[in-house]
């Protein structure tokens, strides 16, 4: 016969280590000739990977290509914890907030740089798109650098860079200081 037992932090004796639990059974048992096997463990990770104070690990920028020459957008993320796709999330939203993007015919944003997780390699992934020089089939945001208000599209293509200029961040991700790509290329990179 098997019974589950659930030990939760309400069996946490307070010892200054979080290492110890207790569990009271609500009735008296006799344990002889008897096998304990663990079904599952869940160990939530708390710890920060991003962190101002403690780490500077929360600041880089992306370069994108405009018709004047080049904006410089600041990212800093919230101390938290964070995954390839939620840097990407705020890469995004600043990307939104400055205009740099466009809309394809199903009104979806599209964002010329990604940073996504490459699980063959167990690392980040940098890929840029080159931004096109004619607007084509998409629609301008309404605001911001590529609107019709703003700057404008790029006179030649050319594709957008993550600038790792904070080496704690670069760690973060698996990359160097520096810019990916390293040079103002026109084609699809991945990095």
């Amino acid at each position: 016969m098997s019974s589950i037992v659930s030990i939760s932090s309400k069996d946490l004796v307070p010892n200054g280590f979080n290492n110890l639990y207790k569990y009271s059974f609500p009735a008296s048992a006799t344990f002889k000739d008897v096998e304990v096997a663990v079904l599952s463990i869940s160990m939530y990770n708390s710890q920060f990977n991003i962190e101002s104070a403690a780490y500077g690990n929360n600041t880089f920028k992306i370069e994108v290509p405009t018709a004047a020459t080049v904006l410089v957008i600041s990212i800093t993320l919230k101390d938290g914890i964070y995954s390839y796709t939620d840097i990407n999330r705020m890469i995004q939203t600043a990307l939104i907030n400055a205009g740099a993007y466009l809309i394809d015919s199903n009104g979806n944003n599209v964002f010329f740089v990604q940073l996504i997780e490459n699980s063959t390699y167990y690392s980040a992934q940098v890929d840029v798109n080159p931004t096109p020089t004619a607007i084509g089939s998409y629609t301008m945001p309404p605001t911001g650098v590529y609107s019709s208000g703003g700057s404008g599209l790029p006179t030649t293509a050319r594709v957008p860079r993550l600038i790792i200029d904070n080496s704690k961040f670069g760690e973060v991700i698996g990359y160097s200081s520096g810019q990916y790509p390293s040079f103002k290329d026109s084609g699809f990179i991945s990095k």
